[in-house]
Order: structure tokens, then C-alpha cells, then sequence
């Protein structure tokens, strides 16, 4: 197992966030974390980046405790968060050059060049931030977070407000990175995303996991009569009474 979750659960100013959530992802597995605003989502992306604590429980990324953010962990691991969090002051390379820095990388300058044209994004890496399109700043963040060639890649909505063309630009990285061995775990409220990127999908509601499971499998577990899509299940076990694990 790449990630372990085991029995988490977190509160923040006296409000229960997160309730005995257990959840393991495969080395090398894309899985999509999906549930309605408010599920806990974001909450359990900052557990697992050890951004946040958990007040129960326990969370191993490669089997390093995520709570105590040791050098080893971080290298393990890269966070893209929802939003843009680049300095405004300073240019995409320059903002890269801080972060291979920060990391203790070699040869920081050539590793960031490097990344950039992996990434193309070499063309405007002299740019600031507020001069790039919402797309342009996306892929800037995923190659910041590959910079120190972590095996698992957290995502927070990595697609959102993105138009169709820039979306299916990020599907195709992210399926490259996993070819690469990569272990991803993401956010998303696209349907259509979860099915093209993730082997399986793990559903919070209420900080409950109700689900983890295939795609399909969740379709035939909520209408096994009727073939729906998964936005209809989406919407069913968002709103039903339903609270069970299968998969």
C-alpha cells in the first residue's frame, strides 16, 4: 500500500470534520476521493500532506507517519492544492528555483529548467503568475510539486475552472504520471474525470466514507435493476440514507 488511512478522525473549533476514516490506495493507482461540498475532502488531502493533524487515528504515505513530516516523508510526497499558491512577486522560475532550494535538491537551476521543459512550460516560465491563464498556472503547480520526484501526487480539484482543451491537457499528464509509477490521489466533482483518470473512487459524505469501489461498481450497487450514470450516483449518495463500504 502506497497510503494507509486507518481510523481517522479530526475537529476543528469544536465541529466534527472527519469520522473514523479508514482507506488504503495501491502503489501506482490513481484513485479519486469524490462527496459533496463540505464532505471533508480538502480536510483529508491536508492529513495526508501532514498539513493538519488528526485528533484520532493514523496515516502512513509509504509507511512514514504524515504527522511528523519528517525529511523523508516530504520527498515522498507532492501536494497541488486548489489554488494558485505561487509568490506574486516572483516569476514561476524563480518561485521553482525557492522550492528546489527549499528541498535541498542538486544542481537546482538545471533542475528546474529540466521540469519546466518536461512540463512545457518553459516558454513562460520568465512569467509572473497573475500573466498566466488559470491552465498555464494548473501545470505550473503539478511540476512544482514533481520537482523532487515524489512517489505520490496529491491534487485538490486539479481541473477546476479549467475549459475542456486545458482539462484533457492535465488528464493526459496525469496519465503520464502514472505510467511513471506515480501514486495519485485527487479531488473532483467531474464525473467524467473520476471515470477517465481513476481506477477507483472513494466517496465521503458528512466525513463518512460510504464508498470505495470501481466507478461502474457503484452504479450497479445504487440501481442494480437500471443502468445510471455516475452523476446520478453521485447525487443519490449524496442525498440517500445509504452508509456502507463495498469494493
Amino acid at each position: 500500500m502506497s497510503i494507509v488511512v486507518e481510523n481517522v478522525n479530526c475537529s476543528r473549533k469544536g465541529r466534527s470534520i472527519l469520522h473514523n476514516v479508514s482507506l488504503q490506495v495501491l502503489a501506482g493507482e490513481v484513485m479519486g476521493l469524490l462527496g459533496p461540498n463540505g464532505a471533508g475532502k480538502t480536510t483529508l488531502i491536508r492529513l495526508l500532506s501532514g498539513l493538519a493533524r488528526p485528533d484520532k487515528g493514523q496515516i502512513t504515505i509509504q509507511g512514514e507517519d504524515a504527522a511528523a513530516r519528517s525529511v523523508a516523508f516530504r520527498r515522498l510526497l507532492g501536494l497541488v492544492p486548489q489554488e494558485n499558491n505561487f509568490e506574486s512577486e516572483l516569476t514561476i522560475e524563480q518561485s521553482m528555483l525557492c522550492y528546489a532550494r527549499l528541498y535541498g535538491l542538486p544542481e537546482p537551476a538545471g533542475q528546474v529548467k529540466a521540469i519546466c521543459e518536461r512540463f512545457r512550460i518553459g516558454e513562460w516560465r520568465q512569467k509572473k503568475p497573475d500573466k498566466l491563464s488559470g491552465g498555464m498556472k494548473r501545470r505550473a503547480m503539478i511540476a512544482r510539486a514533481m520537482l523532487p520526484d515524489p512517489q505520490v501526487l496529491l491534487l485538490d480539484e486539479p481541473s477546476v475552472g479549467l475549459d475542456p482543451d486545458m482539462r484533457q491537457e492535465i488528464w493526459q499528464l496525469l496519465k503520464g504520471l502514472q505510467a511513471e509509477g506515480k501514486t495519485i490521489l485527487l479531488t473532483t466533482h467531474y464525473m467524467e474525470e473520476a471515470e477517465a483518470l481513476c481506477s477507483r473512487i472513494a466517496f465521503l459524505r458528512g466525513g463518512q466514507l460510504l464508498y470505495t469501489g470501481t466507478c461502474a461498481d457503484m452504479r450497479h450497487w445504487l440501481s442494480p435493476q437500471k443502468a445510471i450514470s455516475l452523476e446520478d450516483a453521485f447525487v443519490e449518495l449524496s442525498h440517500g440514507q445509504l452508509a456502507q463500504e463495498v469494493g
